[in-house]
């Protein structure tokens, strides 16, 4: 520390501060460490020489436009922007058998990056006192990277260079910069000169962003940094907060590359060559795609689907114009025999405007009305051309049939675009569960990834550490409970009674209420007789085989239930020999399956199952053990509800007399 508390001496290079080679000693201010605000250009309209980027394959403007004119579109880019970082984040070890063996240190400056007091996420120019979070940045650069086919975000830095935020920068306003070449000599992108040597490799490196005329340049990320040693001073256990520094890597033949924003200059080594301040970098994702001109930028995935848009854009105004101006069937208006005085044309005009006012309300017409400027013997007719009705169902469907085509190429189920007409509860999960398997966790996946490479590894020196999306949709608790339950059979139940618990995710028994340890007693023992047999409950008091809480639907008392089933016609009943289950009652016409839980410590539970197919009752009386049929097909496969103040035995009906063909031997 120097002689003045509120000075620190560092032996550091600042990116972008001095050349390579000078070595001197700087005294840089603790204040002066302040975030730097997004260099982007504002919207404001102001005229200036056109930049130079690469042209992509479709005019990204026109490319936005159709999030504004087309709904489902707009709906479905939304959604997956939102499925892939709108509901947040957390950090995850990455590269290590264990969490435990992951740097704490590293986490805790990804941590500060982050979510930390000091980071700074910014939407726009001109965002600066509107709190913002990261995944309103990150939802918006996904919004551009599935509207457009590409996205860009910009890494804002402190006076250090070190990363302390990121900026969302429209991606329609941004072009890839590209030289002008004559025999393989680059040419300067702006003045057009020859650049020779060095820089030649070099000169047009980077983006430009084009806003009305007006031009600014950002690098490429990561350029900064190159040759640059990430040093992390400071530990995660100690006082304050850990703290990145560059130093230059003296065994490195590679050196920092920096923009000029204004002009697009380029220098190597130092950023001092530079007429202006350096430039931000940018973050550039594209979508890749096998079209012809794409490998500078993307295509969107929806580009397929640009005629349908197109197309339900036509109906949208046709129809429009329809309702505007043809508010009742057209016609043509007939006059036979005669003509019509200039005074009555004004009459029926007069007329047919005030309909206007009411959609297709009826026309009458009085010929009394016109008498005054009729011949004899003329008379007028109305004779329709079209079909309203016909027109308006036409008009439905097509756009229908648009909207599925649209909600296709985006891969988004109809349900999470508001058609819900062939949804139901049980084809509306499995399909949030497959967008969000196949559709959104790649993209998760790809897009954590170029944020832990050029983020986390190549600026913060952070390789422990990645970010984990969170994927919402992809849970299937009754999939997995099922699964776990066939490894659990698969062993023979060699297995302990919590762990097996915990696979089907119930709660663990506690060890200190039972007469036997549950976190060693095998899964397969605890029919025996040594072990209790149908008193095995859960810590919430429930039988461990009763049926999930998550697939409870509702409660009914059991007076109620008792006078139900007493009228009941037809029903079936059966008692069973089994360590587990009790009885079961079968309604047929409901069919609804009562199955009541021996508890020798008290009463029998009873837990109403419903839509049961008469051929799964069949399967059950059918199996050679009641238990092991229920717990693998029904326990996990079908909604229930709890009976409460069973006290009583169920009531008798007829046995099925009726097994059904393919059911296993040994069950």
């Amino acid at each position: 520390m120097s002689a003045d508390d509120d000075k620190v001496g560092l032996n550091v290079e600042p990116l972008g501060g001095t050349d390579k080679d000078d070595d001197s000693r700087l005294i840089v201010s603790e204040d002066a460490a302040k975030a730097a605000d997004t260099q982007q250009l504002d919207d404001l309209r102001v005229t200036a020489r056109q930049g130079v980027g690469k042209k992509p394959p479709y005019n990204p403007d026109l490319l936005s436009q159709f999030v504004e004119k087309n709904e489902t579109h707009s709906v479905a880019v939304r959604k997956k922007a939102r499925y892939e970082v709108g509901y947040g984040f957390d950090l995850a070890p990455v590269g290590v058998d264990d969490p435990d063996d992951a740097n704490q240190t590293q986490r805790a400056v990804a941590q500060n990056f982050w979510f930390g007091r000091d980071s700074r996420w910014q939407t726009g120019p001109r965002q600066r006192a509107e709190p913002t979070v990261p995944e309103e940045v990150l939802e918006l650069a996904r919004q551009d990277f599935h509207a457009i086919g590409w996205c860009a975000l910009e890494i804002l830095t402190d006076t250090m260079g070190r990363p302390i935020g990121l900026a969302h920068v429209p991606a329609n306003t941004i072009r890839v910069r590209t030289p002008q070449s004559e025999y393989d000599r680059t040419r300067h992108p702006e003045t057009g000169n020859f650049a020779d040597g060095e820089l030649g490799d070099y000169a047009s490196r980077g983006y430009v962003q084009v806003r009305h005329g007006k031009r600014r340049y950002f690098g490429e990320a990561g350029d900064r940094y190159r040759g640059q040693q990430v040093t992390i001073l400071g530990d995660a256990d100690g006082d304050g907060e850990p703290e990145v520094r560059y130093l230059s890597d003296e065994d490195s033949d590679r050196e920092p590359i920096f923009v000029d924003k204004e002009t697009g200059d380029v220098a190597v080594g130092g950023a001092s060559a530079l007429d202006n301040e350096p430039a931000n970098e940018l973050i550039f994702m594209r979508n890749p795609s096998v079209l012809p001109d794409a490998d500078a930028y993307g295509v969107p995935d929806w580009v397929a689907a640009i005629r349908t848009m197109v197309g339900d854009e036509a109906a949208k105004d046709y129809n429009r114009t329809f309702f505007e101006n043809d508010t009742i069937p057209r016609f043509v208006i007939k006059v036979t025999g005669g003509t019509l005085s200039e005074e009555s044309k004004k009459d029926l005009k007069k007329m047919l405007r005030n309909l206007r006012a009411e959609d297709h309300r009826a026309l009458i017409l009085e010929v009394d009305k016109f008498a005054d400027g009729l011949q004899e013997d003329v008379e007028i007719e109305l004779e329709p051309l079209g079909q309203g009705v016909t027109e308006e169902m036409s008009f439905s469907t097509y756009r229908q049939k648009n909207e599925h085509e649209v909600a296709k190429v985006h891969e988004v189920p109809p349900v999470l675009i508001g058609v819900t007409e062939t949804s139901n509860r049980s084809n509306s999960e499995a399909q949030v569960h497959s967008f969000a398997t196949e559709v959104i966790a790649p993209e998760q996946h790809k897009f954590a990834e170029r944020l832990y490479r050029l983020i986390h590894q190549t600026a913060l020196g952070v390789t422990d550490w990645t970010i984990d999306f969170v994927l919402r949709g992809a849970d299937q608790p009754r999939e997995d409970a099922r699964t776990a339950a066939e490894k659990i059979q698969a062993v023979n139940g060699a297995i302990p009674v919590n762990r097996a618990l915990q696979m089907i995710g119930e709660d663990p028994l506690d060890a200190d209420s039972m007469d036997f340890d549950p976190n060693t007693t095998l899964l397969a023992n605890v029919n025996d007789a040594g072990a209790p047999g149908g008193d095995v409950e859960a810590a919430d008091g429930r039988h461990a085989h009763a049926p999930p809480i998550g697939n409870k639907v509702g409660e009914r008392d059991w007076n109620d239930v008792k006078a139900d089933l007493l009228d009941k016609d037809p029903i079936e009943t059966a008692d069973f020999d089994s360590s587990n289950l009790d009885q079961a009652v079968m309604d047929l016409g409901e069919q609804e399956l009562y199955v009541s839980f021996l508890r020798d410590g008290g009463q029998s539970s009873l837990y109403a199952y419903t839509d049961i197919p008469v051929s799964e009752w069949q399967g059950l009386v059918a199996a050679s053990s009641k238990g092991s049929y229920h717990y693998s097909n029904i326990r996990l496969e079908y909604p229930y509800v709890e009976i409460t103040n069973f006290h009583d035995r169920l009531p008798v009906g007829e046995f099925p007399d009726e097994v059904p063909d393919g059911i296993p031997e040994g069950i």
